[in-house]
């Protein structure tokens, strides 16, 4: 069996991130806010990138996605630790041009809360960077052994 050009592992990539973002968007609708499955949407939308990370096979991509997202779960773990109330003291010192924004940041948070599980975004990011880290490492690995030869 012939192995596939390069163009055609691309067009396989982005049409499986294509799916899986989609999947994951529509999911976004269908399941309710504190549904169990929830996590599910975020999961298909961060896994749809990793058909276009193997095609571009730099570790050091995987390594700041993975990164990233671990870091936006634990922003998302922080805000689920704030007290409602610890937030608005900090509104109260608003002035009354801005007092509209309070309302608005509520109804963020609570959707925070609701529709994004922080250890979604953290375990996908420590997989995404544990594999970008072993991939950089394979790569300086074989350079140094090339290099030796």
């Amino acid at each position: 069996m012939t192995e596939p050009s390069a163009s055609s592992k691309k067009k396989i990539a982005g049409i499986a991130s294509l799916v899986l973002w989609t999947v994951g968007f529509l999911l976004l609708f269908v399941l309710p806010p504190a549904h169990p499955l929830v996590w599910t949407s975020d999961a298909l939308l961060l896994v749809g990138f990793w058909p276009l990370l193997f095609v571009y096979r730099a570790g050091w991509t995987w390594l700041i996605f993975g990164v990233l997202n671990a870091a936006i779960g634990f922003i998302l773990l922080t805000v689920s630790f704030i007290a409602p109330s610890d937030f608005q003291a900090a509104f109260d010192s608003l002035p009354p041009s801005q007092k509209h924004l309070t309302d608005g940041f509520f109804a963020t948070r609570e959707h925070l809360l609701q529709m994004h599980n922080c250890w979604t975004w953290m375990v996908i990011g420590v997989i995404s960077a544990l594999f970008g880290a072993f991939r950089m490492v394979r790569t300086i690995v074989k350079w140094c052994l090339k290099k030796n030869y």
